[in-house]
């Protein structure tokens, strides 16, 4: 069974709260980002189920020919909405559902972004060696 809005809705009340934005005045966005998850989840099962991506539409004038399912747009949206939330909130997906410290991807991540920029060494001709 899926999660339910609410459930969603204090996953990232939760999640605001962990990394200290969390504000009651935010509530209808996290209920927006709640539902976007909620339907983003239901469209993901509804695609695990499918057995084609396309699916045969009829013209007005009778022609027969195949467009992609309806549910991939919904995906899409709900995707889209998930994402301007998440940015409007200030929060990463890392931040929403949390991490595995044993992954890879994620150590190297961490690994790039402590590290830095250096400045670069450049090396000038010395003016007095003749070339």
């Amino acid at each position: 069974m899926s999660k339910k809005i609410e459930d969603y809705k204090k996953e990232i009340i939760r999640a605001l709260k962990a990394v200290g934005k969390y504000s009651k005045s935010l509530d209808a966005q996290i209920l927006s980002l709640a539902g976007a998850l909620r339907t983003l989840d239901i469209a993901g099962s509804e695609i695990d189920q499918l057995e084609t991506a396309t699916v045969p539409v009829t013209s007005r004038y009778g022609n027969s020919t195949l467009a992609p399912h309806p549910v991939f747009k919904i995906q899409k949206d709900a995707q889209d909405s998930v994402t301007r939330q998440m940015k409007a909130l200030g929060l990463t997906a890392e931040e929403l559902t949390g991490t595995d410290e044993t992954d890879p991807l994620i150590e190297l991540t961490k690994k790039v972004k402590s590290a830095g920029r250096k400045k670069p060494v450049i090396i000038k001709p010395d003016k007095d060696i003749p070339e």
